[in-house]
């Protein structure tokens, strides 16, 4: 079957769409990890969590024929800006 560009690019923005509440919903659990982390004394960074996320998006990323650079690259951002989250609501509940 023949595919319209439009009908392409519909695709696409409904894709996009899905990626935006993906990431809205990880933000939200961001948001209670954050404040379980202070409740707990825990620290927002945590490296070998981290590793761990990069591994399994590595395999991931090639058991879904994607580049591994790119995928690591777009999780780079999501963690960057999480942590930034995170330590934004700790410090606004001192």
């Amino acid at each position: 079957m023949e595919h319209s560009l439009e009908t392409l690019r519909e695709e696409i923005n409904r894709i996009d769409e899905d990626i935006i509440g993906l990431l809205s919903k990880r933000m939200e659990v961001i948001k209670k990890v954050a404040v379980l982390k202070k409740s707990k004394g825990i620290s927002i960074e945590d490296k070998d969590r981290e590793k761990n996320i990069f591994l399994k998006i590595e395999r991931e990323a090639k058991r879904n024929n994607i580049s591994v650079k790119f995928v690591s690259e777009v999780f780079d951002v999501i963690l960057s800006h999480s942590k930034l989250t995170q330590n934004k609501i700790t410090e606004d509940q001192k």
